[in-house]
């Protein structure tokens, strides 16, 4: 483990070692929780066209995403409990999933639907992590000594996740758990914001002199803890989406974001490119919400600028390996897409219920005063 001389958002350098804490508990399912409701929580929804939910500004605390084209998940609070809620849109109806009697700092859905990740802390020098089944039940559950939490869950194999433990002096370890082996091992990588690439190899990002020139793309091993590069450079960002590879690199003669979405099986590829958004000292890129394991819903900034100008607008789109389709202009803002690709989320709150066809927007949260 090494300590950290400058954290800048996603590229740290690292300095020194020191030691830490970690026990990891494993613990056996619970019983699948029933159906219900918690009246001083759950809202009323009235219209069917566009759902409309009010809540008291202390029970909401956040919208985690879809677990599927009809349900959307909750964090909310009440008496002191925290609480995993799922809100039905078509029935109208909410589901409680689990309580935990200390906060949820952030709760992240696999890809696959079935299970949720909880990052749990009642102080500021511990975390938990507790992994449900959407059923309700506990499949593993581990517990750090960390400050500040980093996870990265593979797309497809959800028995591994990346955890990076910061501590109060920015220093941190990095750790790859193993769910089908319950194993946490340590490794010791330079960038602490590590993503899977496949079962085998983690991606490393080497920063440049200046944020602004992006990354070089570096493969770590977890088999002989070797770093190779790919000689892939000017990287903003990698993400893979299951059956294929996203990769974002940064054009600054050109002023643009270029993408290029690769199959993982095939090679096929197909590339696009979008005006830049900075914030002066690095580069802003609109949110991509992946929705199939090759398949995005994306915006597209209309022109460049700067992140502070609160009126810019985007062409939200649906991208696959076939190709881009527009589906129309809308306020550039963060978005959670359901995996049928006909609502998204958006806004910091995820506050905005967005029909893409016809490409419709309204608040649907409303938080009473």
């Amino acid at each position: 483990m090494k300590k950290i001389g400058i954290l800048i958002i996603c590229m740290l350098l690292l300095q020194a070692c020191q030691d830490s804490k970690v026990q990891v508990e494993v613990k056996q399912p619970k019983r699948n929780m029933e159906e219900t409701s918690l009246p001083s929580v759950s809202p009323t929804i009235p219209p069917k066209a566009f759902p409309s939910i009010s809540f008291a500004p202390s029970a909401f605390q956040c919208v985690v995403g879809w677990l599927s084209n009809d349900e959307v998940v909750f964090i909310l609070s009440d008496k002191g409990k925290w609480t995993v809620q799922t809100y039905s849109v078509s029935r109208e109806s909410w589901k409680l999933i689990y309580t935990s009697p200390i906060p949820i700092v952030q709760a992240i859905i696999h890809p696959n639907k079935e299970l949720i990740l909880l990052h749990t802390s009642s102080n500021s020098s511990s975390a938990e992590v507790q992994v449900l089944h959407k059923n309700g039940y506990l499949v593993h559950s581990l517990s750090f000594e960390s400050a500040e939490l980093y996870m990265d869950w593979h797309p497809t194999n959800p028995d591994l996740i990346v955890f990076t433990t910061f501590y109060e002096d920015w220093s941190y370890n990095t750790f790859v758990y193993d769910g089908s082996t319950q194993v946490l091992e340590s490794i010791e990588v330079e960038n602490p914001f590590v993503k899977w690439y496949d079962e085998q190899h983690l991606m490393v990002f080497t920063g440049s002199e200046s944020s602004l020139d992006g990354s070089e793309l570096m493969l770590y091993s977890l088999n002989d803890k070797s770093l190779k590069s790919t000689g892939i450079n000017h990287l903003l960002d990698v993400q893979n989406l299951g059956e294929s590879m996203l990769y974002i690199h940064i054009n600054e003669q050109e002023n643009v974001y270029e993408y290029r979405l690769v199959s993982i099986e095939s090679g096929d590829s197909f590339e696009w490119t979008s005006p830049t958004i900075s914030n002066y000292s690095e580069w802003v890129i609109p949110t991509i919400s992946v929705i199939e394991p090759n398949k995005i819903i994306a915006i597209k900034s209309v022109e460049s600028g700067n992140v502070d100008e609160n009126d810019k607008r985007g062409i939200i789109s649906s991208i696959s390996l076939e190709g881009e389709k527009e589906l129309g202009e809308i306020t550039s803002q963060p978005i959670a897409c359901a995996p049928n690709g006909e609502i998204c989320l958006g806004g910091y709150e995820k506050e905005n219920w967005i029909q893409l066809k016809p490409l419709k927007e309204k608040l649907w949260i409303h938080l009473n005063e």
